[in-house]
């Protein structure tokens, strides 16, 4: 007779163990946090609440908006991507202007891309150039031409050293033939306060995206002169190009979103955010909110992201190094 084969005790511990243990839980476990390292209001702010709003709903989960402004953003996208844990509950809403820009402008950067995970670009917008809404200029041209004449006098806005304002706004001197250094400039937290600043009368010019000055004209506050695209912008027919209107030729800056993770975070929640990104981008009830606030969707998967960026990084390392800016 065949005797039954026992188990021994540690065999049984261990199996009663392993019964025992709960499940993985799935991501996310708890709440996120996406980081914008600016003033609430903006165009960084408005794509982080609609992606928080859409994917919370998704997943069920709750996901904050955490507004870490200062420092012309590096002080909170270091926050998001050095010094947070790298468990994917903390997401930076990346821009131009902490990435591509950054490097470009400086030799030592305090961020670089081997510092994060691209899960993928959400937004690319045209930049516009913006006065008060009773400013005496009806066009770009013939600002320009007043800018050419009284250089000294021109006060406009950017949201920190070295973002698109800047890199726009000395592009665009630099062709209409004007010492940058003989206009003031004038360094905002965030493209909210420098709209509130030209609205108010304090600087002349800002130059931001198309989303962010969207609130500002629908208000009446502003007037667009010129937009910084190949074309005409669907949503705004009546703005003509800055190259149409012979001022400048090409475009080289524009406004762009991804979202981006610490270097160290696990790849299959990385993943996870690409594909639910890729989601929300053909959803068509977050196009027709993101339609309302004028901003463009223009998904991008991570790894095309990244290549994306390397590109803007070589472009605006040597813009940066013509208009003297590079350091």
């Amino acid at each position: 007779m065949t005797m039954p084969r026992l188990v021994t005790l540690p065999l049984l511990a261990a199996l009663t163990l392993i019964a025992a243990a709960p499940a993985r839980a799935e991501y996310p476990e708890k709440a996120i946090e996406i980081v914008v390292p600016y003033v609430a209001g903006g165009g960084t702010d408005l794509v982080a609440r609609l992606t928080a709003d859409y994917l919370g709903k998704k997943w069920s989960s709750p996901i904050l908006v955490v507004n870490k402004a200062g420092g012309g953003g590096i002080p909170g996208a270091r926050a998001a991507l050095k010094e947070a844990r790298p468990d994917g509950y903390t997401v930076l809403m990346d821009i131009h202007t902490l990435s591509s820009m950054h490097l470009g402008a400086f030799k030592t950067p305090l961020l670089t891309l081997a510092d994060r995970k691209y899960a993928g670009r959400i937004v690319r917008d045209p930049m516009v150039f913006a006065v008060k809404a009773d400013a005496p200029w009806k066009t770009f041209k013939e600002f320009s031409d007043w800018v050419r004449q009284h250089p000294d006098d021109l006060v406009w806005s950017s949201v920190g050293p070295s973002g698109p304002s800047r890199y726009t706004a000395f592009d665009w001197l630099t062709q209409t033939g004007v010492d940058p250094t003989k206009t003031k400039m004038v360094i905002t937290p965030g493209a909210a306060d420098s709209m509130q600043k030209l609205a108010g009368g304090h600087v002349m010019l800002a130059i931001h995206s198309v989303a962010e000055a969207d609130a500002m004209l629908k208000a009446g506050k502003i007037r667009l002169l010129a937009v910084l695209s190949p074309k005409r912008v669907a949503s705004l027919p009546d703005v003509p190009t800055a190259e149409e209107q012979g001022v400048i030729k090409g475009t080289r800056v524009q406004w762009w979103a991804a979202a981006a993770f610490a270097a160290g975070t696990p790849d299959p929640i990385v993943r996870k955010w690409e594909g639910a990104l890729a989601e929300m981008t053909r959803d068509p009830k977050f196009l027709e909110s993101a339609a309302r606030i004028n901003m463009n969707i223009d998904f991008l998967p991570g790894a095309e992201t990244l290549k994306f960026v390397e590109r803007e990084v070589a472009g605006y390392t040597e813009m940066a190094e013509k208009i003297g800016i590079r350091r």
